[in-house]
């Protein structure tokens, strides 16, 4: 076979791919248009299927919105097919991560549909398929036989309806049927009957062009020929399945394919053809990217393999040595190294501890012998003697009181100062970091090391962070900041900031959260920081495809918390000291063991319990409980919380409201519109802002971008990733449309990363914050965002001259505003310009036109069209001699009285005084 490093196909097959996925995104984007504006029911039911079929491997959570959305048009419709259909496609998902019972009730359901409906026979086959693919992999004998069965009605089916493409797929099934059991029983007599099936198929395939079942047949006949050791055969039936590949161009199945052919040479003699098949592998990869770590370190594991059978015994070593590098990074060295010091420190500062403390002991049994040999040489003193003895006494517990509470001071002074010490080299370490991801010249590899290092910056700075509260609570200065407010409705709003990370390791995340609406009193900081070290330990050490639970619920005067999670588990032994502080289950474990000590700390001094229980090799739960009565909290001190707004104050505005400007309800709080699909992170963040803001609500990006432009908010927050319209296109519509591009946007996502941040950056949005996310920080950021505004409208009043790039934030603003200026300077002077006639002028509703220029120029439409014509009114004072009763008619105003007033409540003089002045 010809290598292909420097070849042709790699760039043909590479541009294809390209080509491929532009026409993947394109249709996609094609169908969301369609079901917006369909009205052919069942014509938009097939369009929302294909969207479902396009995310079912990528993203279940979309697939299933859409194929929901689906079934309940076909149920409508009562069309069997597309309810059948609607069924298949919210089963591939299930089935696809092995979420067997679910696919199998769905199955179900279509087979009890295609008893009354024939029609529905090609989605009955595919049914049969999966379910043979269920029963295979079972891995028992019952399972295997089960799934025979199932091919076989199947192919029934196909045959009854004479549909040739089904009768040909269930029979290649059948071939892998018969190579999968043949590594059990009788391996010729079904290798054999395997490979006689797939060359039946074979001709049907190639003539349908159908590459990616071509290359699925050659592929199976190679490895059968490869195991009845045939490897001419094996070979050439090799070479057809690249041919095949190719012919599909795809570039991740083709470099698979080229490092398991290559691979396989290391059980054969010619290692130098091995050697080319990994060299084409590695170069398409280093092309379109590795798929993982595993397979990276794989390939270069190979090398050295082949390298070493071949007798090379350098590049041998140098790959792998790769192959290593993929395993252990530096900063996990570096990290190991820094916790280690940090607990060698700590183990040094208490042997000083106790060797103080023992020493203050031994001082108070040798003066209490002292006091005794006095007591008995007093004699007739006996009195005197002890009550001198009872002071003594005194004076030396006090001793050694204060000199415990000089250790323990010590102690907390050391915490608190090393903490502080790291803060510094920390600052100096991440900001030539962050300059170096911004520079875009950098190398892929290169940036990828410097997102680690920065990776690295914010768990040390975390770190720090957790030591400080605890040296806080040692000391005694960690008080509980009270208040009353509806701690499971925080709770379920923290939890859903983890399901990104959860679904990135396909992690089954369950939660059942009570008593939203209940209000009780406790440490908000405090809960966050138990339940965040709590969720974050469970996504951690759950494997993929795992199950984390969370149960919340208020019960007899106390907030119980239950966190469970699948996975290795935790020993008897290890669940004596696992909130030990620096304690770890396990040397490989990442940490430094600070976490989970802080949340006992802050349980017990929120007067709760925490509890851990654990199967080994099967789950772990942790039970915390915290008290929520004001009266049982020691060391307590309660923040009061003002009064609710008044009612018609806050929440909702209704949207269309085209009332006459002079009748425009006067607005005190600048309004906030929070775009956010769960409900519970949209109630925190309307109780974090209703106190200085009017909250206004969207529960996805398209009903987000219609409040935006009914109503023209002063600051949006936004979800990033929402159904319908995430928050990148809700971002892009409205910094793209003169009516809203001024409104400063602060985007929320649990999807961490640098590339996540400047596509959301590149787009308009102003600020970027990572979930869970710190509430004083996000109300800081928005009032400088807002305050930012209130400064570029105050320019405005200071200039006589209207400046859109000094007031302009973007380049749509300054294009409006240069708008508005040619609006002005053909109609101003004209008395019987309105506010009516300036909207129409403008192409934007009366209310709309008000909104944009108060959030410009913090002037309604009116008061800006009286600004613009005083300081036009200025001007003309200055620069000409015209007579001064005059100048008010010129510029529009029709009482020469009113001009004059409005001119000195402007300008602090008469129009007289002004133009004595110049």
């Amino acid at each position: 076979m010809v290598m292909i490093m420097k070849n042709k196909y790699v760039f043909i097959l590479l541009f294809f791919t390209v080509f491929l996925n532009a026409q993947r995104t394109h249709r996609i984007d094609s169908l969301k248009n369609l079901i917006t504006v369909e009205k052919h029911l069942k014509k938009k039911a097939l369009s929302l299927l294909e969207l479902a079929r396009f995310y079912q491997r990528t993203d279940r959570d979309t697939s299933r919105f859409y194929s929901d959305k689906a079934l309940k048009i076909a149920r409508e419709l009562k069309d069997d097919s597309l309810i059948a259909a609607s069924y298949f496609r919210q089963a591939y998902p299930e089935y696809y991560i092995s979420n067997d019972d679910v696919a199998l009730q769905l199955y179900n359901k279509i087979d009890t549909l295609a008893l009354k409906n024939d029609d529905i026979y090609n989605i009955l086959i595919e049914t049969k398929l999966y379910r043979a693919e269920i029963s295979k992999f079972t891995l028992t004998h019952i399972g295997v036989l089960k799934a025979r069965t199932y091919l076989h009605e199947g192919l029934d089916i196909a045959q009854k309806h004479k549909n040739q493409y089904h009768i040909n797929r269930m029979t290649q099934r059948l071939s892998a049927w018969h190579e999968f059991i043949a590594q059990e029983e009788n391996p010729e007599k079904h290798l054999d009957t395997a490979k006689t099936l797939s060359l039946k198929v074979l001709p049907y395939f190639i003539q349908l062009k159908d590459w990616d079942m071509t290359a699925t047949t050659y592929g199976r006949l190679a490895a059968m020929e490869h195991n009845l050791k045939n490897l001419i055969k094996s070979d050439f039936y090799r070479k057809k399945e690249a041919e095949a590949l190719r012919l599909k161009g795809d570039s991740m199945k083709i470099a698979r394919f080229y490092y398991k052919f290559g691979s396989s040479y290391i059980k054969r003699p010619e290692k130098e053809i091995g050697l080319k098949y990994l060299d084409s592998a590695k170069t398409i990869y280093d092309i379109i990217g590795y798929p993982n770590a595993t397979e990276t370190k794989k390939i270069y594991r190979d090398y050295g393999y082949l390298y070493s059978q071949n007798g090379n015994f350098k590049l041998a070593y140098e790959n792998m040595q790769k192959a290593l590098v993929q395993s252990y990074t530096a900063y996990q060295n570096s990290n190991t190294k820094n916790a280690q010091e940090l607990e060698a420190k700590y183990q040094t500062e208490k042997k000083e501890q106790e060797i103080a403390l023992l020493k203050s002991q031994n001082e108070l049994v040798e003066q209490q012998k002292k006091n005794q040999r006095n007591m008995l040489l007093g004699g007739l003193g006996i009195t005197s003697i002890a009550g001198i003895f009872l002071f003594v006494l005194y004076i030396n517990r006090q001793k050694t009181n204060n000199k415990l509470r000089e250790i323990d001071t010590l102690k907390t002074n050391f915490f608190t100062n090393i903490s502080h010490e790291f803060r510094t080299p920390l600052t100096l370490i991440s900001a030539p970091i962050q300059d170096s991801l911004e520079d875009q010249k950098i190398t892929d590899q290169k940036r990828k090391h410097f997102e680690i290092a920065q990776k690295s910056t914010k768990r040390l700075s975390s770190l720090v962070d957790q030591l400080l509260e605890l040296s806080k609570i040692d000391s005694g200065n960690r008080k509980l900041l009270i208040q009353k407010n509806t701690p499971t409705q925080m709770i379920a709003a923290w939890v859903e900031s983890f399901l990104y990370l959860a679904q990135q390791k396909e992690i089954d995340f369950k939660t059942d959260i009570s008593n939203k609406e209940v209000e009780v009193w406790f440490d908000r900081e405090a809960l966050e920081n138990i339940v965040v070290n709590l969720l974050g330990n469970a996504v951690k050490y759950t494997p993929n495809g795992g199950e984390i639970s969370v149960i919340t619920a208020i019960k007899n005067g106390f907030l119980n918390i239950k966190v469970k999670n699948t996975g290795k588990g935790i020993s008897s032994s290890q669940i004596k000291t696992i909130f030990n502080r620096f304690y770890q289950t396990d040397d490989q474990n990442e940490g430094v063991g600070v976490g989970l000590s802080l949340v006992k700390e802050l349980t017990d001094l929120h007067g709760g319990k925490i509890k851990v229980t654990s199967e080994p090799h099967k789950w772990t739960l942790f039970e915390v409980s915290l008290a929520i009565d004001k009266t049982k909290l020691k060391n307590a001190v309660i923040k009061e919380i003002p009064d609710s707004l008044p009612i018609g104050k806050t929440q909702t505005l209704k949207p269309n409201t085209h009332q006459e400007e002079n009748n425009i309800p006067s607005i005190e709080l600048p309004i906030l519109l929070v775009v956010e699909d769960n409900e519970d992170v949209r109630t925190l963040l309307t109780d974090t802002f209703k106190k200085e803001y009017e909250v206004v609500q969207a529960v996805n990006g398209e009903e987000g971008i219609i409040k935006a432009i009914d109503l023209i908010p002063d600051i949006i927050i936004s979800d990033l990733m929402m159904p319908l319209k995430d928050g990148i296109e809700l971002t892009k519509t409205l910094k793209e449309d003169e009516r809203t591009s001024h409104i400063p946007v602060i985007l929320l996502t649990a999807k961490a990363g640098d590339e996540n941040e400047l596509t959301g950056i590149d787009v308009g949005a102003d600020d970027y914050i990572t979930k869970p996310f710190n509430q004083k920080i996000l109300k800081s950021k928005t009032a400088s965002l807002v305050e930012l505004r209130k400064k570029l409208q105050s320019r405005y009043s200071q200039e006589v001259i209207l400046k859109p790039k000094d007031i302009a934030i973007t380049s749509v603003d300054e294009k409006f505003l240069e708008r508005v200026q040619t609006i002005l300077d053909e109609k101003l002077v004209e008395s019987t310009f309105t506010t009516e006639e300036f909207s129409k002028n403008i192409h934007m509703s009366r209310m709309q036109l008000h909104r944009k220029l108060k959030a410009l120029t913090g002037l309604s439409t009116s008061e800006f069209l009286r600004s613009q014509r005083l300081k036009l009114a200025a001007r003309i004072l200055k620069q000409s001699d015209i007579n001064v009763s005059q100048v008010g008619y010129s510029v529009g105003f029709n009482d020469h009285a009113y001009f004059s007033k409005c001119f000195k409540e402007v300008f602090s003089s008469t129009p007289s005084e002004f133009a004595s002045k110049k």
